[in-house]
């Protein structure tokens, strides 16, 4: 497995993964998932609920092997990110 720089928005991740794409995918999920903690909490405990800017992704999501900001690397949409995860996960 390859070492990925992932960015989007707020969004800086360092991922093992196969492909570009599955690294993309794999920032998808960890970005659900760090929603799914904020949105367990108790509806009265809301401070934490600026946090989700920082882990929500914007429209589109680079991945390359340089570092965060090289020129290079694959772009992704994050809709259609999404579809792909989804369909990996109800295939799990």
């Amino acid at each position: 497995m390859a070492k990925y720089y992932v960015q989007s928005g707020w969004v800086r991740l360092v991922l093992d993964a196969r492909t570009p794409k599955d690294a993309a995918v794999k920032a998808i999920q960890w970005s659900h998932d760090r929603q799914a903690e904020i949105f367990a909490e108790p509806a009265d405990d809301r401070i934490r609920e600026a946090e989700i800017l920082e882990w929500q992704l914007d429209d589109q999501v680079t991945v390359n092997e340089t570092g965060f900001g090289a020129s290079r690397g694959n772009v992704f949409d994050t809709i259609e990110l999404a579809s792909v995860r989804e369909f990996v996960v109800r295939r799990g």
